[in-house]
């Protein structure tokens, strides 16, 4: 399907407000399991200027800065006149998927590294699942994982394998010390067979509650 400029306004209009109310400020801390029972904990966080590089849109950055982008969003006053759509489809490719992704635990069971799949893509690790993810990449200035892609494929084909299980996300806002909010908890886990990773050890109680 090729979405018109128009379709493409309502569906970025429409994720910028899930993107605030789930995500944007917020950071997420996925629990992960590989086959041995082994955990270990990835954090990923959210500014209001990564929404931009989700959309797949084409932007003049000097007329409209990225963070001022998610704001004319969530104003509704995007115009066609601000945007192109990108002329190899990787744009209809992302605003397939985008809606599906703006949640408060980005529909994610697996992550992984990235496998270079794709040649014009710079992204180093990828949380998701079967029918879409979302690529992260490290923050030259806070050195923290942030998003900047999503991609309408299946986690197991762009990333290296074996992918690591989520078990568990957390949710916290910025100015929260502690992650306290569970978003995701896997089914058919063995909580008792698991040691949380240090430094978040005490949420494995919370998730036995």
């Amino acid at each position: 399907m090729e979405y018109s400029k128009e379709q493409a306004i309502k569906i970025v209009t429409e994720c910028a407000g899930k993107y605030v109310s789930q995500l944007s400020e917020r950071s997420l801390l996925f629990i992960t399991t590989d086959k041995h029972k082994n955990t270990s904990a990835i954090e990923v966080f959210f500014e209001k200027w990564n929404y931009l590089h989700l959309t797949g849109l084409e932007i003049d950055k000097k007329a409209i800065p990225a963070e001022r982008f998610l704001e004319i969003c969530l104003a509704k006053k995007l115009s066609p006149k601000d945007f192109k759509l990108r002329t190899d489809g990787t744009t209809n490719l992302k605003l397939q998927v985008l809606p599906f992704l703006m949640t408060k635990n980005l529909s994610a069971n697996a992550i992984g590294n990235y496998n270079g799949s794709g040649l014009d893509l710079y992204t180093e690790k990828i949380a998701g699942g079967v029918k879409g993810c979302v690529g992260f990449r490290i923050d030259a200035v806070t050195k923290h994982l942030v998003p900047n892609t999503v991609l309408n494929k299946d986690i197991r084909l762009c990333t290296e394998t074996p992918q690591a299980r989520i078990v568990a996300t957390f949710r916290k806002s910025r100015n929260e010390n502690i992650y306290s909010e569970i978003v995701y908890a896997a089914k058919k886990v063995e909580w008792d067979r698991l040691n949380f990773p240090e430094g978040y050890t005490y949420l494995f109680e919370q998730i036995k509650k």
